[in-house]
């Protein structure tokens, strides 16, 4: 039976894993001000930007890995709960579990602050041993998204590289831009890529990927199915799906 002392023990880690992260949150928006401060002032130093942004995924590996710790403990005592019986107990199992389920959520939404800066580029051919990732993903804004030439070559990109991928086809590419706004055009030109195999997508945390693939297979059959138009989107650390006749009608949301 889980005791009294067992519940205050994982008080103590909740409390800790708390406390790490709004210190983390806390660091993070102190990074993104410094590096919105160093853009306006130097145009961007690329390496000093991809260390603090190796910093920072440093510190979210961490808090990951102190969710793992406190998930742990918490599936060690599903056993114990089922024979709970004390009422006081039962409440403040309830509790924990509440206050477990809020921490992975900012723990969630901390990691998709991490990561707006980011785009995930699926379909682009990877055989290539020697493949400039960079060269490639310039000319797919020019060529693909008809973003003008040197617009297209003059975007700031802290970082662009291949991501590895148990799946099948082309490992996607992961873009880092050092404005949001540059990822906001490209996510507005991205629709030009309609009847092609490379699709754009929003980078988030692995949780919002399942939800966003799983929703994803829905709003294909809703498509096929219903006649619908279909748009998914974050809210919050979770996807929604939402449906409309036409454009004249406005989005709903899709149970």
């Amino acid at each position: 039976m889980a005791s009294q002392e067992q519940f205050e023990e994982l008080k103590t880690l909740i409390m800790g894993v708390d406390k790490k992260v709004t210190g983390f949150s806390t660091q993070l928006n102190k990074v993104e001000r410094n590096l919105t401060s160093m853009i306006n002032e130097v145009k961007a130093d690329v390496n000093v930007l991809n260390v603090k942004y190796e910093t920072s995924h440093k510190e979210l590996i961490t808090l990951r890995n102190d969710f793992i710790e406190l998930e742990r403990g918490v599936q060690g005592m599903d056993v114990q709960f089922q024979y709970i019986e004390n009422d006081k107990l039962e409440k403040q199992k309830i509790e924990l579990q509440q206050q477990i389920d809020d921490l992975k959520e900012k723990a969630i939404l901390l990691e998709k602050h991490d990561r707006k800066y980011n785009i995930l580029i699926n379909g682009i051919d990877d055989s290539k041993t020697d493949e400039n990732v960079y060269a490639i993903t310039r000319k797919l804004f020019s060529e693909d998204l008809h973003i003008d030439n040197r617009k297209a070559n003059s975007i700031p990109i802290a970082n662009a590289h291949r991501v590895p991928t148990h799946g099948k086809g082309p490992k996607p590419i992961i873009v880092r831009f050092l404005h949001f706004g540059d990822k906001q055009l490209i996510m507005s030109n991205a629709h030009n890529l309609k009847g092609k195999k490379i699709r754009i997508l929003d980078d988030l945390p692995i949780s919002m990927k399942g939800e966003r693939f799983l929703l994803s297979h829905n709003a294909f059959k809703i498509r096929k199915k219903d006649k619908l138009q279909t748009k998914i989107r974050a809210k919050g650390a979770h996807m929604t799906l939402e449906t409309r006749k036409n454009s004249s009608e406005e989005w709903s949301l899709w149970e």
